[in-house]
């Protein structure tokens, strides 16, 4: 009888939370996020370089496609305006900002909203089970995407969406059938955003990447205020000649910058898909010989152009550039005491 009492009690406790707790929970993701350069420095801060194709799963399609970009192809008026990649922000130093839209009369949470500027577009992330359209309708630069809480991660898909480049500035490229699953988790002040595109064109396998920012109202989205681009004339001598920018197969100067920079085996900095594993690394540890010394992004991109932010607790021979930024600086005075 005390068993069948207490088995009774466990139920209806257990039927009380889930009528005082949502089915799905749902955290509020509103605000704007800042992002934390000490992450991924390299490729958030200055950007991969020409030639750097680590961590892709690429196909020979797109390494072909790559090798074919110059610096100066999105200089061209053609390209000045092309919207990036939805999720571009992953591969750049730009703050996030999230909001929602919410049902006038009860409140209900209709769809998130990540905030875009003039080359990225505002993504919507739809909450109340509508139907992603066909595969032949119109594709935008901020793709159709859906959403779902499982637990206190807002799980997205996407779909619909543009060609462009995955990451900035080497010309790695995406097609229009890529998908997107995103994993939007929110721990405190904490905002780990988790994106795994998938191009059946393109790359061999998915392409996972997880970045994170840190919630900050006083941070100022770069961009977000600029809502239109102007295109102009940049690289004057191809203005009205026909030229296309680009490389002939076999033509490009960076195809092995990484070798030359970072003593690197080629197929590494080539996008196969093998290289991204922890085998790989046991593969070359007999071969591999690191450089002697790091004289480029280790001692602070950021610092060289004036500004904080030098990769932390890195240090090596910068010709004094160092002094440029925060740790570098000293106070007025004190080089005259030395």
């Amino acid at each position: 009888m005390n068993r069948l009492i207490l088995i009774t009690a466990a139920a209806f406790s257990g039927v009380m939370l889930g009528a005082a707790s949502p089915a799905g929970a749902q955290v509020d993701l509103t605000g704007t996020y800042a992002p934390r350069l000490y992450e991924d420095y390299i490729e958030r801060g200055p950007g991969s370089d020409l030639g750097d194709f680590t961590g892709m799963p690429m196909n020979d399609e797109a390494r072909a496609k790559a090798l074919a970009f110059t610096s100066n192809m999105p200089m061209t008026v053609e390209r000045q305006c092309l919207a990036q990649a939805p999720w571009v922000g992953l591969y750049r130093p730009l703050a996030y900002t999230l909001w929602s839209i919410n049902d006038e009369n009860t409140g209900e949470v209709i769809a998130w909203v990540v905030g875009g500027n003039y080359l990225r577009d505002t993504i919507t992330i739809w909450m109340d089970g509508r139907e992603h359209p066909s595969a032949n309708a119109h594709h935008e630069a901020g793709g159709f995407a859906t959403g779902k809480w499982e637990g206190n991660t807002l799980t997205v898909r996407m779909t619909n969406v543009k060609a462009a480049w995955i990451r900035r500035g080497n010309g790695i490229p995406g097609s229009d059938q890529s998908t997107f699953t995103v994993h939007i988790t929110r721990h405190d002040d904490l905002l780990t955003v988790t994106t795994i595109q998938e191009d059946p064109v393109y790359l061999t396998e998915p392409h996972v990447v997880s970045r994170v920012w840190q919630h900050n109202p006083n941070t100022v989205q770069t961009g977000s205020r600029r809502t239109i681009c102007n295109t102009a004339t940049e690289i004057p001598y191809l203005e009205d000649s026909g030229q296309v920018p680009h490389y002939l197969p076999g033509e490009n100067p960076e195809e092995d910058f990484m070798i030359r920079e970072y003593n690197l085996p080629k197929e590494a900095a080539m996008g196969y898909a093998h290289t991204l594993y922890p085998e790989y690394r046991k593969e070359i540890r007999d071969s591999y010989e690191p450089p002697a010394m790091c004289g480029r992004y280790c001692c602070g991109w950021i610092e060289r152009q004036g500004m904080p932010g030098g990769a932390p607790n890195l240090t090596c021979n910068d010709g004094g550039f160092g002094q440029l930024g925060p740790r570098g600086r000293r106070e007025i005075g004190e080089e005259e005491s030395q």
